[in-house]
């Protein structure tokens, strides 16, 4: 993944000044990050409706980047040799395209509402690898046989790398940690040397122990045991993915009923005995299509049935188990 040989040229002003101008961007934009990191706020609507093109944004670079190393192997042969030429254009490209993305994520993140470590791992994933693009391109551009060229094809592969790692923490922010693997079939996950998926535990039925204890509290939201068996699955399954130690929008959690009764940047959430003055509820009941709504991020919504039966146990308390 060599660059063709070329005399050694001295660096054309043009292309001294598109390295100063790609050099201060970057700089640019780790400033903002570390000046304005994700604070789990909103922060205008403008921000959010520009961030929210970066899904959009960040899949065609991560075509562009895996184009680049086959074109030039392919070009390695005599008759293919135009296409490592090419290569140098394409990696320009995604280089530029991946910089787009990568503020386009801080933009999402910051406006958004985000805040978290998969955050924060994913957005300076972003930022390192329009680097290291960069620095791969400044590398290709070199001539001759100097220490450029041969730290073309490790910046390249470096590139790649962190371009798969970094994908890795955005698929945990919008599906959750493990979606990747969690239908992988246990032949393959031993042959990765990964831990086997613990037992789904068995549905509780007619003649099954608990299962009548269940039916009971079912019946009584101001069991405290109503939280664990009854509320805290709805949460887990249309809320932590967006209120997890790792992502917390507007600074709520909902990994446990501790976290939950805290509240977040607003305020409380639940107010024992009062649904009608719980924020959650409010935003549960509000049309999908309101920016306010509950839960976001297309997750699957509450059924009125599962509405009313947080509201009861609201009503009742909010007992934790």
């Amino acid at each position: 993944m060599m660059a063709p040989n070329a005399p050694e040229t001295r660096p054309s002003p043009l292309r001294t000044a598109a390295s100063l101008l790609a050099a201060a961007l970057w700089a640019g934009l780790v400033v903002l990050v570390k000046r304005f990191p994700p604070d789990g706020r909103d922060h205008g609507d403008l921000g959010q409706f520009v961030g929210r093109l970066h899904p959009l944004l960040v899949h065609g670079p991560v075509a562009l980047l895996i184009l680049v190393p086959a074109m030039e192997l392919a070009g390695m042969r005599r008759d293919w040799a135009h296409l490592r030429s090419a290569a140098g254009w394409i990696l320009a490209v995604a280089a530029a395209a991946i910089f787009a993305a990568a503020f386009d994520g801080w933009l999402l993140a910051l406006s958004g509402g985000y805040r978290g470590r998969d955050v924060t791992r994913h957005l300076w994933g972003g930022v390192t690898l329009a680097a290291v693009c960069a620095v791969a391109l400044r590398a290709r551009l070199g001539r001759g046989t100097g220490p450029a060229r041969a730290a073309y094809p490790l910046l390249l592969a470096a590139s790649l790398g962190l371009m798969v790692w970094t994908a890795d923490g955005g698929g945990a922010i919008t599906h959750g940690d493990g979606y990747l693997t969690a239908k992988m079939p246990p032949q393959l996950r031993a042959w990765f040397g990964m831990p086997a998926l613990p037992a789904k535990p068995a549905e509780a039925g007619p003649g099954v122990p608990g299962a009548f204890h269940a039916g009971l509290l079912s019946a009584d939201p101001s069991n405290p045991a109503f939280y664990p068996v009854h509320i805290a699955p709805l949460f887990a399954r249309s809320c932590v993915s967006c209120h997890k130690p790792e992502k917390h929008k507007g600074g709520l959690r909902l990994d446990s009923y501790e976290q939950l009764m805290r509240g977040g940047e607003d305020g409380k959430v639940v107010v024992p005995g009062s649904p009608w003055a719980s924020d959650m509820i409010r935003r549960l009941k509000l049309p999908p299509n309101d920016d306010d709504s509950m839960p976001s991020d297309g997750e699957k919504p509450f059924t009125p049935e599962e509405t009313q039966m947080l509201d009861s146990w609201i009503a009742a308390g909010a007992k934790g188990g």
